[in-house]
């Protein structure tokens, strides 16, 4: 099972790269030909918006996740004793996972009415869907590593608490 994760995470890591790139190339490629020959690409601002950005943020939560880049305020969980420690770790990874299910229903929600309406981009003929499935996928995916995680918090073996020099 740890192998399939990995690769599962792999693939939307790359994902996230290749949106960055896309974006990042699509961007330049319009701005040249904004200014220099006076014909932008029509529809560039509308697939870096609905598709690439979406792209580019949602698949890396699990990467973030396990390298550790999630925002974490210590200063006054250091103070405390070990054992009040451990079951503020298990608190905060439970709450942490409570909140990423429900945004993953959440999107979902969204993701089931923008599939269920057939939305198109407003100059291209092309569905909205797929890059709001974006969200839910990365959540997921999210929620699922969180969930594994959950029987190492008391430890505070998970990526979530793990000290800023063991990220790097």
């Amino acid at each position: 099972m740890t192998k399939w994760l990995e690769r599962f995470e792999t693939g939307l890591t790359y994902l996230g790269v290749v949106a960055v790139v896309a974006m990042t190339c699509l961007g330049t490629v319009d701005a040249a030909s904004r200014y220099l020959l006076n014909s932008p690409i029509a529809g560039a601002y509308e697939i870096t918006e609905k598709y690439l950005m979406a792209a580019a943020i949602f698949p890396g939560f699990a990467a973030a996740y396990r390298g550790g880049a999630f925002i974490r305020v210590t200063f006054c969980v250091d103070m405390l004793p070990d054992a009040v420690k451990a079951w503020t770790y298990v608190l905060a990874q439970g709450l942490s996972l409570a909140f990423c299910a429900l945004l993953v229903y959440a999107t979902a929600q969204q993701s089931m009415r923008v599939t269920a309406d057939a939305t198109t981009l407003s100059t291209l003929p092309w569905l909205l869907a797929p890059g709001y499935w974006l969200a839910p996928l990365g959540l997921g995916f999210l929620s699922l590593l969180m969930l594994i995680d959950l029987r190492h918090a008391y430890s505070g073996e998970t990526p979530m608490f793990q000290s800023e020099e063991a990220a790097l």
